[in-house]
């Protein structure tokens, strides 16, 4: 069996186009790792703000202004403002 031109320019034109299938198709996997990364960050990121949030809520005025790192002292005339508010 005698190997002709035509049949090399068969197999590399081949592998080429297999190459450029092959290319795609972990370019288009890798994006698509990429997005299902951000959403699953963004997913973890709402759970966590709804825990936080959860955690504000039940705080009242004084233990917030602590938190947040108001010196009690000066926290403690917060206690009763907002039932003197209309």
């Amino acid at each position: 069996m005698k190997i002709s031109l035509q049949h090399i320019t068969g197999a590399v034109i081949g592998g080429a186009v297999s190459g450029l299938f092959f290319y795609a198709l972990g370019q288009h996997d890798g994006k698509q790792d990429a997005a299902l990364k951000v959403a699953q960050a963004v997913t973890q990121a709402i759970q966590n703000r709804a825990g936080i949030n959860e955690t504000i809520d039940n705080l009242d005025s004084v233990a917030l202004c602590v938190e947040l790192g108001g010196v009690r002292d000066q926290c403690e005339q917060l206690r009763g403002m907002a039932e003197d508010q209309p």
